[in-house]
């Protein structure tokens, strides 16, 4: 077994992260052991080796947290049926999916299709279960409704408005470059604006008397979140689901206490853990649906074996990607 381990936390991960040579694991309990086809590297990847994130590594720690592959061995509690199925990997950051083969506890796999794109499939646990939650755990949505979202060209922003317009709901989307709002219309958003000033007055002009019922906010920031605020309507909710200007958002008091709207959040962990195994295969068999069709997927930049893994983490932190980067352990090397 190969896998990328972590040596040190909050240092440069061109050098605190080393490509470790294992022992063939003895399999315990419902363990799975599952040959890795696809693991991409998520934003949550770098903030759990600089030690930012909810869960903080013990090293030497594994990385990666989601993926998908075919499971070759079970262990003793573990329905030996599983043999040769493709899973997706669940994200828990217990265990490794920048590996050649990961050990996973049987209830952290969800059972998919043959006939998908391993790439797409790597990339559903985490960036279209977020998307789903968002737009089904929060607001009762019908065809016709609006919601609003910022950091939309994201990977969960793709995800929405990929997602919202499969629903009939439509969505205003927010970017911070005209090249980012031209990638959002072709995506389907009803309306795009790039943010800047006088956003609110602008945002109200657009919607021509709609108003949101859900405003998704993955920047953080405060000031954003108070213009967009004002078009969203009384009882209405703000779900954070990230915070990449690293601020804790904050509603404006008028809107928090008269006109009632809420502020919560989402962290796909804890959705996963508190989601019952009825829900997650629901809702990963969904995913895995749209994706095996193409009505839903993400934009890959590249591709890298385990042993490039320097190149790769490096291409990952660039600013202006246009697509993700994946480790694809199960593909052959020219």
């Amino acid at each position: 077994m190969r896998q990328l381990t972590l040596t040190a936390v909050g240092q440069d991960l061109g050098e605190s992260v080393e490509l470790v040579d294992r022992p063939d694991p003895v399999l315990a309990g419902d363990d799975l052991l599952v040959a890795v086809e696809a693991a991409p590297i998520n934003n949550a990847d770098m903030l759990f080796a600089a030690g930012w994130f909810a869960v903080q590594p013990s090293v030497p720690s594994e990385l990666g947290a989601e993926g998908v592959g075919r499971v070759v061995q079970v262990g003793p509690a573990a329905d030996p049926e599983l043999v040769g199925r493709r899973v997706l990997i669940l994200p828990t950051f217990e265990h490794g999916t920048w590996t050649d083969h990961a050990v996973v506890p049987a209830r952290s796999v969800i059972p998919v299709s043959d006939r998908g794109d391993a790439l797409q499939l790597a990339m559903l646990p985490v960036n279209p279960a977020t998307a789903y939650a968002l737009l089904n755990d929060f607001v009762s949505l019908k065809p016709g409704d609006w919601i609003g979202l910022n950091l939309a060209n994201s990977a969960v922003g793709q995800y929405v408005i990929t997602l919202a317009g499969l629903a009939g709901v439509k969505t205003l989307a927010v970017v911070r470059r005209e090249e980012a709002a031209e990638q959002v219309r072709q995506l389907g958003a009803d309306l795009v604006l790039v943010e800047g000033e006088n956003l609110g007055d602008r945002v109200k002009q657009a919607l021509g008397g709609n108003q949101l019922r859900l405003l998704l906010d993955g920047t953080g920031d405060s000031s954003q979140v108070s213009e967009l605020v004002g078009a969203v309507e009384a009882g209405g909710s703000v779900v954070v689901f990230a915070a990449v200007s690293g601020q804790s958002p904050a509603l404006p008091l008028p809107d928090l206490i008269y006109r009632g709207i809420s502020l919560r959040s989402f962290f796909v962990l804890n959705w996963i853990r508190a989601a019952s195994r009825q829900r997650l295969e629901k809702v990963y068999a969904e995913l895995a649906e749209l994706a095996e069709k193409g009505t839903i997927s993400a934009a890959v930049e590249a591709t890298y074996p385990l042993e490039e893994f320097r190149t790769a983490l490096e291409h990952a932190g660039r600013t202006g990607r246009t697509g993700k980067i994946l480790f694809t352990p199960g593909r052959p090397t020219a």
